[in-house]
This record gives C-alpha cells, sequence and structure tokens, in this order.
C-alpha cells in the first residue's frame, strides 16, 4: 500500500517476516538496477531510483533494535 502525505510518501508491504521481505526486495532491485545500461535511461529517473533504493536501507537503530528484540 502506498499512501501521501504532506512532504513523503509511505510504502507499506505486509509480510510475515519484514526482514526477509526487505533483503529479498532490495537485493532484487540491486540486481535489477547493475544490468540497466544507464545510457538507455533519462539520467533524472536513474537519480530517483538511486535516491528511492537508499531510502529503503534502514536507519542502523532499527535493525540493532529489531534484532536485539527477538
Amino acid at each position: 500500500m502506498i499512501r501521501f502525505e504532506e512532504n513523503k510518501l509511505i510504502i507499506e508491504i505486509k509480510d510475515t517476516d519484514p526482514v526477509e521481505a526487505w533483503a529479498v526486495l532490495h537485493s532484487g532491485l540491486c540486481d535489477i538496477i547493475r544490468y540497466v545500461k544507464q545510457e538507455s535511461i533519462c539520467d533524472d529517473s536513474f537519480s530517483a531510483v538511486i535516491d528511492f533504493m537508499q531510502e529503503l536501507i534502514p536507519e542502523w537503530d532499527t535493525v540493532h533494535q529489531h534484532f536485539v528484540s527477538k
């Protein structure tokens, strides 16, 4: 699900193991980007995708809390 707020967009993906789902999604997106020929797409689009990928990397505290709480 995606929703929009005043200055951000929020993507929610329901899964029984969110960390595993994130890892698979992030890895798959990285694989796709790795094989794209940058000259075949608009630079603005490529930059936007890279920025999006950066936002998908969780803060260290978030990751640490997840594993400490288990």
